[in-house]
């Protein structure tokens, strides 16, 4: 299929089709102080009747309209009204770019005004959006963090409370397809999997889609996840710093200096954030705790203690050139640094030192250094092109390359001088050991939306991804004596290396039917390089009004995936995911949606969603437990690389229940998920994966004590995690045919119950948070102080078993009192606090 040349036929037909001449009114709709876009702004021309409202971009569009004077209204809660007479002539488009004032009303929130549009205008099912105040308001991990926010949510599951990977309704992280300004970020974590990549202070929103998403997204199994930066303050220069019991964070806004030019505008931003226990940690064994050591302790201790950190940036530039175009470019760079080094150096004077006195004159000096340097981390960079071909249509390019790194470089080598009466010698020896996994992602997109009428909005486009993958392990040794040409030997333990590119064509209409029935078809047609297969993607979602209030939601769609993980399927602690194209002789993984839900909305501001769901999961591929690194029956090195896999089935039911309280003193919402998925391979029948929970309930609510102080909670409760029991033990005895007395030896293994028909106890923590703000020289100052796990409550990560038994030396036997088992708890009660300030 010539995607190319589709794509430019669609185009010329729509363009020709939105050119026909009428009266239409169309523009933006900002924050008047920050220049931020407000989205989901009511625009109302009462003497007509007629309406629309803002997209996210803030941009609005009303066609069709008659010649002649009419007054133009433009409100959002929070916001004054905007209020205006507008002169429309025959055949004239009018542009208006609109400025709204905040105002404070009691009770009220933006939030609420876009829950309302979005209740109304929204088809899709599954869909929330949180903005940045939503994800501080949950207490966490010493620091706000957008996928703990959305672990909260019904349907979002977490294996732990050290990892902010993602399950969502039975998919697995690597089923998310995680962005950030759109582009594909592949190992969003820090600190192994504690904290995500995105600095909060940064975000503007997360839209999150936990199923049946749109035909526009594609290559992902599970959800979409898509983090919209802040675009940056177009007016005046401003900022906030926060710091935290780990971290520090500056970010700073303001508009591009583009002097008084009527063509050129736009805004900046630019966030940054680093850890810096290890600073003050290593400064302290330093300089306060070395310098009181002994000399023998001082000389043989390191400079540094934590050899840890990580940091990130974020920026995002806009600039408006005249009315219709935009052009956006966004980056990321973040890193974790693990970098240890060891350096000593000896001689047979230390043995003088001690008493010591040698024979013939011996003498002997050396040294030696180790140095260990792992990194890990992801850049990004985008650049968008927005044009506004006339109020009716508007053109999207993006361009994007997104790479991730992780790297482990492990270098040793020793020096030795040896001299006596009778002999003088020397030797010289390395060994290096490299360990990487690289992904460079190259994307391009080109879309269009259309408007043809204010019942249809058809969008369409063009995605093609070139992925670069290369995973590699590489040992090197070098040895030399006495000066002589020294052996080297290198090796290339492992090397895997593959460059799948996906393309793909999209189309969808929303119709709105009549006031009570909307319809959202459409139609994703995907490519994958290394199969000779077209694969089709049909997405079909429907709303239906009972009431003013009431309204019924369905969709079904399918879903393919082109990129799979060799992660082992039952890992408690999920630190990186080791992506590779789907091979060649494998089927593309597939996912069926089936969702049916209904959403009322309360005169009191109160929105409460059901949903159900069932998904269907074809030709997944689960990695076959084996040593990566091992020995053979002949005694040599084997490496298995992650090439063998099982074909895996899985399904995911669920029902969730959402109660969202949007206005008030009291803010917050409260879900509940009951969800059961099961997988199977060739090797084992239906089983439950690990992260798996029947039953999760979570309440999160924000209290205004004052305009100044507040108050939050979050509480969850969940049953326990599913593992596989060790029922017993048992002994095998060997003949060490190896040791001179031909003596046997005793071999103990535990023996295993059915995988993963056990679970954990029920998990349940209960977090409390306290927010101050006061004013501060130009700005503001905010403190907080956070409790996790109030109650101190056990929640098992996993358990540990060992042997319990003793030696009888009287009657020479072992007595065997069986096998004893502990666990190991997550978080503890820990309290963190930090501050916070905006100028």
């Amino acid at each position: 299929m010539n995607y190319k040349l589709t794509l430019i036929i669609t185009f010329l037909i729509l363009l020709a089709s939105s050119l026909l001449a009428d009266q239409s009114i169309h523009g933006f709709v900002r924050d008047d102080q920050t220049g931020e876009p407000l989205p989901y702004a009511n625009i109302i021309l009462p003497d007509l009747n007629r309406g629309g409202v803002s997209n996210v971009d803030g941009y609005f569009v009303i066609s069709d309209l008659p010649v002649g004077s009419h007054t133009l209204i433009i409100s959002i809660i929070g916001y004054a009204n905007h209020i205006q007479s507008i002169q429309l002539p025959q055949d004239f488009n009018l542009r208006l770019d609109i400025r709204l004032n905040q105002e404070i009303i009691e009770g009220q929130s933006i939030e609420v005004s876009a829950e309302r549009e979005k209740f109304k205008e929204l088809i899709s099912t599954s869909t929330v959006t949180l903005d940045r105040r939503a994800i501080e308001v949950a207490p966490s991990f010493v620091e706000a963090d957008v996928f703990r926010a959305l672990q909260l949510l019904p349907g979002v599951q977490s294996l732990n409370d050290f990892s902010s990977a993602l399950y969502v309704r039975g998919s697995t992280p690597d089923q998310n397809l995680i962005m950030l300004d759109g582009i594909t970020v592949y190992n969003p974590m820090h600190l192994g999997g504690i904290f995500s990549t995105f600095n909060t202070d940064a975000i503007k929103e997360a839209e999150f889609h936990a199923g049946g998403f749109p035909a526009q997204y594609g290559g992902r199994l599970g959800s979409i996840l898509n983090i919209i930066n802040r675009e940056g303050n177009t007016e005046e220069i401003t900022g906030s710093a926060n710091i935290s019991l780990i971290s520090s964070k500056l970010l700073v806004e303001g508009p591009l200096p583009t002097g008084d030019s009527e063509l050129l505008k736009g805004s900046w931003m630019i966030a940054g954030r680093r850890t810096y226990f290890d600073i003050i940690a290593n400064a302290g064994w330093k300089y306060l705790i070395k310098p009181n050591l002994d000399e023998w302790e001082r000389s043989n201790a390191p400079d540094e203690i934590i050899p840890y950190y990580f940091y990130d940036f974020q920026g995002k530039v806009n600039l408006d050139i005249g009315s219709d175009h935009r052009l956006t470019w966004s980056s990321f760079y973040g890193d974790d640094v693990l970098d240890w080094q060891y350096e000593d150096n000896y001689s047979s004077d230390d043995w003088y030192d001690d008493g010591y006195q040698p024979t013939d004159n011996y003498y002997y000096e050396g040294s030696e250094k180790s140095v260990f340097d792992w990194h890990w981390g992801n850049f990004t960079n985008s650049l968008t092109w927005r044009w506004i071909v006339n109020p009716k249509l508007i053109a999207k390019t993006f361009v994007a390359n997104s790479r991730f790194r992780f790297e482990v470089n492990f270098d040793y080598e020793d020096e030795d001088y040896n001299h006596s009466d009778h002999d003088t010698s020397s030797s010289q020896s390395s060994y290096g050991f490299d360990l990487f996994d690289r992904i460079n992602d190259q994307s391009f997109e080109t879309s269009l939306t259309w408007l043809p009428s204010d019942a249809h909005k058809v969008t369409g486009g063009f995605q093609s991804k070139q992925v670069n993958f290369n995973l590699g392990m590489i040992i090197g040794f070098e040895e030399s004596y006495n000066a002589d040409t020294p052996e080297i030997y290198i090796d290339t333990l492992m090397w895997m290396e593959s460059q799948p590119t996906e393309s793909a064509f999209y189309i969808q209409d929303q119709w709105e039917i009549n006031p009570l029935l909307s319809l959202q078809t459409g139609i994703r047609v995907a490519n994958y390089s290394l199969h000779d297969t077209t694969y089709f993607e049909p997405r079909l979602g429907l709303k239906y009004f009972l009431s003013e209030n009431l309204s019924l939601k369905a969709s079904i769609g399918r879903y393919h995936q082109f990129l799979t993980v060799a992660n082992p399927p039952d890992e408690n602690l999920r630190f990186l995911d080791i992506w590779f194209g789907v091979p060649e002789d494998r089927a593309a993984p597939r996912s069926d949606h089936f969702i049916l839900g209904a959403e009322y909305l309360t005169d009191s501001d109160i929105l409460i969603r059901t949903e159900t769901y069932h998904k269907s999961f074809d030709n997944l591929l689960t990695l076959k437990p084996t040593d990566l690194i091992a020995i053979d029956d002949d005694g040599n090195l084997r490496i298995d690389p992650f090439n063998e896999f099982w074909d895996t089935d899985a399904y995911a039911d669920g029902l969730e229940i959402l109660v969202k309280k949007l206005s008030g003193k009291v803010r917050g919402w409260a879900g509940y998920t009951y969800a059961i998925t099961q997988r199977k391979y060739a090797e084992q029948d239906w089983y439950f994966p690990k992260y798996d929970r029947t039953h999760t309930l979570n309440v999160v609510a924000d209290w205004a004590l004052t305009e100044a102080l507040h108050f939050s909670t979050a509480v969850t409760y969940s049953s326990g995690n599913p593992y596989t029991a060790v029922i017993g033990r048992s002994e095998n005895w060997r003949d060490q045919t190896w040791s001179l007395d031909n003596s046997w030896w005793a071999q103990q293994s535990f023996l295993y119950g059915e995988k993963h028909a056990e679970r954990y106890p029920g998990y349940f923590r209960w977090d409390v948070s306290f927010k101050k703000r006061k004013p501060f020289l130009n700005g503001t100052r905010e403190w907080y102080f956070q409790i996790l796990n109030v109650t101190n409550h056990l929640n098992i990560f996993s358990y540990i078993y060992q042997n319990r038994g003793e030696y009888d030396y009287q009657t020479g036997e072992y007595i065997n009192r069986g096998v004893q088992r502990a666990g190991i708890p997550m978080f503890p009660f820990f309290p963190t606090f930090g501050v916070k300030f905006e100028f």
